[in-house]
């Protein structure tokens, strides 16, 4: 019998896109505060994460597109449609199953369950707990994605002022030294922040 994929993978899609969305990069935005224009900035142009937040409450992606990071979007909504189907297998597996049982544990002795009937009452009870558990799973990863999104779209917002500057170098050297309170080499790694 074939499985829906297990409760893990609103986890798994969480963490994608976690992954995904940390690799921003800063920049600076040609009228944010921290550069200095010959001319006057202009207060609507100046890029809000507010704007960003609110904007991906009210509509999922709607930050994502605000902040100009339109592939996002795509990654959002791919994995939102890979969740609701899995939703909506386990759903309906759950409502099967359910059926079974209720045929089963009824008071009845004229109704026989005819599609579950190779299973034992426990292996269905069993299968029945198992696609309601997936179920649930996928409506918190609903739940998950949502408010990933929203976070994601906020600090993208206040990334795009952060300025990097490419004067900032991080070296690391392998480093030997000999001791002479021991009599003994050290070896290990030395690392030098030069600013220019």
């Amino acid at each position: 019998m074939l499985k829906a994929f297990p409760p893990a993978l609103p986890i798994c899609l969480i963490a994608v896109l976690i992954v995904v969305s940390s690799q921003a990069i800063g920049q600076v935005h040609p009228f944010s505060t921290n550069t200095i224009t010959d001319g006057p900035m202009l207060k609507d142009s100046v890029h809000s994460p507010a704007k960003a937040t609110i904007y991906s409450a009210i509509f999922p992606g709607l930050g994502q597109i605000y902040n100009q990071k339109y592939w996002k979007v795509g990654v959002l909504y791919a994995g939102g449609l890979a969740m609701g189907y899995f939703f909506k297998v386990n759903t309906d597996s759950l409502r099967a199953y359910q059926r079974a049982v209720d045929v089963r544990f009824d008071t009845s002795s004229t109704t026989i369950d005819l599609r579950y009937s190779w299973m034992s009452d426990s292996k269905v009870l069993q299968e029945r707990n198992y696609y309601r558990r997936n179920r649930d799973m996928f409506i918190l990863g609903f739940i998950g994605v949502y408010a990933l999104q929203i976070i994601d779209a906020n600090v993208d917002a206040h990334l795009r002022e952060f300025e990097i500057n490419k004067d900032l170098a991080l070296k690391v050297d392998p480093d030997i030294q000999f001791l002479p309170a021991s009599g003994t080499w050290s070896v290990g790694l030395g690392a030098s922040l030069r600013f220019r």
